[in-house]
C-alpha cells in the first residue's frame, strides 16, 4: 500500500451548497454525501473563485484569482504555462488522472493531469465567446458561422419537466471510467498513491430528470422563493446586466420554477447516486482506508432566488459551494471559518505531505484547521467576474458575517449576512456599517487594477473573436489527451457538444 494518502476529488457541476441534507435542506436526498459529511469535516462557508465553470475550475486548479490567470469566462483560454495542484502531485511520484469535465478552453486538455479518462463535455474552442466592450448583449452565441440563442436564459426554464438528455449519458461515462479505473488500480501490485478527479457535469442545467429520479420528490415538497413585489427596483446595477444577459426581466410561473427546482432536487439526488457507485467501489477494493475523499461543486444556482436562474451573480445561492473533507488525518467538525476554493490546493498538498513546485498562490492551506490544531476564525474569500453576463468586472469579499461586492465605478453592496440572509438590504450607507465598508473595501482593492483588468478582457475577447473566423484551426482542440491503455482503446473519442 502506498505510504502517501490517495486523494479522492468528487466534483458536481453547479450544485448550490443548500441542495443536500449534509447542509440542512429539508427535501433533497443526499444519502452519500450526508455519510461523507458524517466522517469529515463540513463547511458551511466555502466560496467558488468566480460564479461560472471554466474561470472557477481554472483558478482552483492554480490556486490564483481569475485576473491573473486571464481565464474571463467560459471562452478564454488557460494558459499552459500556470502550474496547478495536479502538476504538483505528478511531480511527487502521485498517479494523477482526471475524469470527466474541468472545461479547460485551449489545446491543454489536462493541466498537469497525466491521465485523462473521459474528454471533456464542452468545446474547448471560443465559441462561446461574448463582445462586451460596448455593453451587455443578449445570450446569443456562435456555432460554426451560425448565431443562436445560447441556453442559459429564461426559455431553458421554461422546458422543464421529466426527461433524459446528453450530459446524463455523459455521467454515465465519467462513472464507468472511474469505476472501472478504480478497480484496475486496485489490483496493480505496484499502484503508486494517486489523486483522481472525478467530474460529473450534474446537476447543472438543463432542469430535467429522468422519471425515476422526479418521482422521488412531490409537487408539494418543492418550495418557492420568495421575492417582494418590487425585486427588479431593488436590483443593483450590476444584476441588471445579468438580467438583460439572460432575458431574467421577469418571474416564470410558479408552476414553472416549481419544475425546475423538482428537476434539480432529482438531478441532485442522481449526482449522489453516481458518487455512491464509486464510494462502493473505494470501500470494496480497499482503497478507501487511504484515501483522503473531497466533494466540491464550481459553483451555485439561484433556481429562482431573486427572480434570477443559473449562476454569475455574487449572491450566496451563486457563489456558496458545498465542500466536504474526510479521511486519514481529518477530524470530523463543523467548520464555520469563510474559506475558498482557492485553498483547495494548498490544502491538498499540505494533507499528502508534499511540496507545491510553484508555491506562489492566492489561497491558504488549511490542514492545521482540518486536523484540529487551531481553532477556526473568521476567514475570508475573495471572488471575481469578468463573464457571461458582465460589463465591468466586479469584485466579491466575505469576512465573517459581512459581504461586500465592489464594482468600481458603479457600486458598492454591503450585506450583513448575519441579518440578512436573504441579501435584499443594502447596508453600505448606513453609518453603522461605515467602519466595516472602509475596512473591507481597502481589502478588496489590494492588489486589484480593475481598469486593467476589464481593458484586458475586452481585448481577450476581440482576439478570440477575430480567431472564430478561422474555427478550423482550433478542430483538435475537442480531442482528449492519448488513450489510456487501462481504460480501453476508445477512450478519448467521445464527442458531446453542447449544441448536439
Amino acid at each position: 500500500m502506498p505510504s502517501k494518502p490517495n486523494i479522492l476529488l468528487l466534483m458536481g457541476d453547479e450544485h448550490r451548497y443548500s441542495l443536500a441534507g449534509c447542509y440542512g435542506h429539508p427535501v433533497v436526498k443526499t444519502p452519500t454525501l450526508d455519510a461523507l459529511a458524517a466522517r469529515g469535516a463540513v463547511f458551511d462557508a466555502a466560496y467558488c473563485p468566480s460564479p461560472i465553470c471554466a474561470p472557477s475550475r481554472a483558478a482552483m486548479m492554480a490556486g490564483r484569482h481569475v485576473h491573473q490567470l486571464g481565464v474571463w469566462d467560459n471562452a478564454a483560454p488557460f494558459p499552459c504555462d500556470w502550474p496547478t495542484f495536479a502538476h504538483s502531485f505528478t511531480a511527487a511520484g502521485y498517479r494523477t488522472i482526471l475524469s470527466g469535465k474541468m472545461h479547460y478552453v485551449g489545446p491543454d486538455q489536462r493541466h498537469g493531469f497525466a491521465e485523462r479518462w473521459v474528454q471533456d463535455i464542452y468545446p474547448a474552442t471560443f465559441n462561446w465567446t461574448h463582445l462586451t466592450r460596448e455593453g451587455i448583449p443578449y445570450n446569443k452565441v456562435s456555432f460554426s458561422g451560425e448565431t443562436r440563442i445560447h441556453h442559459q436564459c429564461i426559455d431553458a426554464v421554461y422546458e422543464a419537466g421529466i426527461g433524459r438528455t446528453f450530459d446524463m449519458d455523459y455521467d454515465d461515462e465519467v462513472t464507468f471510467r472511474t469505476l472501472y479505473g478504480l478497480r484496475r488500480m486496485a489490483r496493480d501490485p505496484e499502484r503508486k498513491p494517486f489523486l483522481l478527479c472525478a467530474s460529473l457535469t450534474g446537476p447543472h442545467f438543463p432542469f430535467r430528470a429522468p422519471r425515476a429520479y422526479w418521482d422521488r420528490y412531490t409537487d408539494e415538497e418543492i418550495d418557492l422563493p420568495k421575492i417582494p413585489a418590487n425585486f427588479l427596483e431593488r436590483d443593483p446595477e450590476h444584476v441588471r446586466w445579468v438580467r438583460n444577459y439572460g432575458r431574467l426581466d421577469r418571474l416564470v410561473p410558479d408552476e414553472v420554477c416549481r419544475k425546475a427546482r423538482h428537476a434539480q432536487y432529482a438531478r441532485v439526488t442522481m449526482v449522489d447516486d453516481y458518487l455512491a457507485q464509486i464510494m462502493e467501489v473505494m470501500a470494496k477494493t480497499g482503497l478507501l482506508e487511504n484515501t483522503i475523499v473531497i466533494y466540491i461543486s464550481d459553483h451555485g444556482d439561484m433556481l429562482g432566488d431573486h427572480g434570477l436562474w443559473f449562476k454569475n451573480v455574487a449572491y450566496e445561492a451563486s457563489s456558496r459551494v458545498p465542500l466536504i473533507m474526510a479521511g486519514p488525518g481529518i477530524t470530523r467538525a463543523r467548520v464555520p471559518e469563510v474559506v475558498s476554493l482557492l485553498d483547495l490546493g494548498p490544502t491538498l498538498c499540505g494533507l499528502a505531505g508534499i511540496e507545491p513546485i510553484y508555491p506562489v498562490t492566492d489561497g491558504r492551506d488549511l490542514t492545521d484547521l482540518l486536523q484540529a490544531r487551531r481553532p477556526a476564525g473568521a476567514g475570508r474569500a475573495i471572488m471575481e467576474n469578468y463573464g457571461e453576463g458582465v460589463w465591468k468586472g466586479w469584485r466579491m469579499l466575505r469576512e465573517g458575517r459581512h459581504k461586500l461586492i465592489m464594482v468600481p465605478g458603479v457600486e458598492q453592496i454591503l450585506f450583513d449576512l448575519e441579518k440578512d440572509p436573504d441579501e435584499w438590504t443594502n447596508v453600505a450607507a448606513d453609518p453603522a456599517y461605515a467602519p466595516v465598508l472602509q475596512s473591507m473595501t481597502q481589502t478588496i482593492l489590494d492588489g486589484w487594477d480593475w481598469q486593467h483588468c476589464d481593458e484586458m478582457r475586452w481585448q481577450s475577447e476581440e482576439r478570440r473573436t477575430a480567431m472564430l473566423k478561422a474555427p478550423q484551426t482550433m478542430d483538435d482542440w475537442q480531442t482528449a489527451s492519448p488513450p489510456v491503455p487501462h481504460c480501453g482503446p476508445n477512450q478519448g473519442r467521445l464527442r458531446l457538444r453542447v449544441n448536439e
